[in-house]
């Protein structure tokens, strides 16, 4: 499993867009990468420096009560995922106009099975052979040699090319408790076992994408896509005209699905590497992993796209691009060599784990917020593939009213699925028995359907070092998640979310650093992608101590 710490260095929320939410469905894709000369150990490119404030925000600091947005149950202090103060609409670090456009690749049978490293535990740290080292990433200047220079970012090619959209995943999962489906182990040289039906990489796939520069924003320079960089290449296989708006697009819903995404990362006579991947609104899927000289590296993702790409109602949001968005980045230039994609089929169905939550977990679209549920795919290999439906504002009760929230999971999972559910911060002045009755009916609601469910408890709020206990009514209701877990009929697994962030916190030296992982350095309630990377990282370290179901398709 693939585990962070807290030298995390490669993901960032994409800073050359507005901030944007979109709906999409899930894709599986693969791409093959070449890393060509870049230094997996190379000083520089990590985190902001310490003392950096960050970008600002439109929507202000968030303080202690409630998370962002106007949703009901809860003070409300920022509009969830701020507008960045730079990257235009539409803009996305393209470099220039034009580009050739290619066909999406038919959908192959097969998929190789990879010889290398596996991909990194720690935070953003890179892995060699499937041994783990620490890098500090690329240093964060502007620049750095391009790819398929000029043209484009991402023009051409249409999504999904040689597949159908399937509602839902496959039955298979295993239960919520220990145990599941017997599934194949990783290639013994590292990457990933490519699940049988995921479409090869090509390189016509790869012609698609287009390099781009890090831009500005949040608290340092990003590329397209989150990646420190300074290398970056962005593969818009929808279309490149960005929706400013929250109104989906008829582009933007015809794309939309769930893909397969293979990709290949190294190659025959490359020199030794390290590449990041990225999805969608800062989706992290791959953290900064190291590529031996000469050595490919296979993966295989699951990737959900919607029609809105970020959050189904955040008022400070926008629709984003259409269809599949995938982003590499490092230090030097992410050599792709070939990308395969395609919408889902009945015979490549994922195994779908559905998020319900606030602006604390959700897909989070500007340069200082991020939820944790979208840092979560890094964590899984496929067949698993990650839909957040998180909403910032939202509380225990107002999510489970609305139909683009819980009635769009119900919609969409099939018996085998998963759903995680936190709730808490927006359920301020509400008391346990109330909030453990609205977590009851998520339950009820997930078993009847034969869809395997999991509670969590909010992540803590910095308000000082240690962390108070953040109990009662104005607290996070940990105490109500945990007894609608008991409660359950049968019971389901429980994660006490809100004393493992605690006890994170409180390992470090002070309230300062703490913050150092939140939003804008000063928001004590969310997180930066930084930060979410870390509560990610401890929710699979959850799954994988308690043995749930879902803790054999870790990475």
């Amino acid at each position: 499993m693939t585990t962070f710490n807290g030298n995390l260095t490669t993901i960032r929320n994409r800073s050359s867009r507005p901030s944007a939410s979109r709906s999409r469905g899930l894709l599986l894709a693969t791409v093959t990468v070449t890393c060509v000369g870049l230094a997996c150990s190379s000083s520089g490119g990590g985190l902001p420096d310490a003392g950096s404030n960050g970008g600002s925000t439109t929507g202000g600091t968030s303080s202690a009560g409630g998370t962002q947005g106007g949703g009901s149950g809860g003070q409300s202090t920022t509009t969830g995922g701020s507008t960045p103060s730079v990257g235009g609409s539409g803009n996305g670090g393209v470099v220039s106009s034009g580009g050739t456009s290619s066909a999406a690749g038919a959908t192959a049978t097969g998929g190789r099975v990879s010889t290398g490293g596996s991909s990194a535990s720690g935070g953003l740290v890179a892995t060699t052979g499937g041994q783990t080292t620490t890098s500090s990433g690329g240093n964060t200047s502007a620049g750095g040699s391009g790819v398929n220079a000029g043209g484009a970012s991402g023009t051409g090619g249409k999504t999904g090319a040689g597949g159908t959209i399937a509602a839902g995943g496959s039955a298979a999962g295993g239960t919520s408790a220990a145990g599941g489906t017997t599934v194949t182990p990783p290639p013994p040289g590292g990457g990933d076992t490519i699940p049988a039906g995921y479409p090869d990489p090509t390189a016509a796939n790869f012609a698609v994408c287009k390099s781009a520069v890090p831009v500005a924003g949040g608290s340092g320079s990003y590329c397209p896509g989150g990646g420190v960089g300074p290398a970056c290449v962005e593969c818009l296989f929808g279309g490149s005209t960005y929706n400013s708006t929250m109104t989906p697009t008829a582009e933007a819903t015809s794309e939309a699905g769930n893909y397969a995404v293979t990709v290949t990362l190294g190659g025959t006579g490359t020199t030794a590497g390290s590449v990041f991947v990225s999805a969608e609104s800062n989706r992290g899927l791959l953290p900064l992993t190291a590529i031996p000289a000469g050595k490919s590296l296979e993966y295989a993702f699951v990737v959900n796209v919607r029609a809105l790409e970020g959050q189904p109602e955040e008022a400070n949001a926008a629709g984003g691009y259409p269809g599949l968005d995938l982003f590499f980045s490092g230090p030097t230039t992410p050599q792709v060599a070939g990308i395969g994609y395609a919408l889902v089929t009945a015979a490549t169905k994922p195994i779908m784990v559905y998020m319900a939550s606030d602006s604390t977990e959700c897909d989070q679209t500007d340069s200082a917020f991020a939820g944790w549920g979208q840092m979560l795919p890094m964590y899984f290999h496929a067949p698993i593939g990650i839909a957040n439906y998180g909403d910032s504002g939202e509380s225990s009760s107002s999510f489970f009213a609305k139909s683009d929230m819980w009635g769009a999971i119900k919609k969409n999972w099939v018996p085998g699925d998963w759903v995680m559910i936190q709730f808490g911060h927006n359920d301020k002045n509400t008391a346990d028995s109330v909030v453990q009755a609205n977590l009851t009916k998520y339950v009820n609601d997930a078993q009847a359907a034969k869809v395997n469910a999991i509670l969590v408890s909010p992540p803590a709020r910095v308000d000082g070092i240690p962390v108070s206990a953040q109990t009662g009514t104005s607290g996070l209701h940990a105490a109500a998640a945990q007894a609608a877990a008991a409660a359950a009929n049968p019971p389901i697994p429980y994660i006490d979310l809100t004393a493992l962030s605690s006890a994170w916190y409180d390992s470090l030296p002070n309230k300062t650093a703490a913050l150092q992982f939140h939003a804008n350095h000063s928001d004590a309630t969310h997180t930066d992608l930084e930060g979410a990377a870390k509560l990610a990282g401890l929710v699979a370290q959850a799954i994988k101590d308690q043995n749930i179901g879902l803790a054999q398709y870790l990475r």
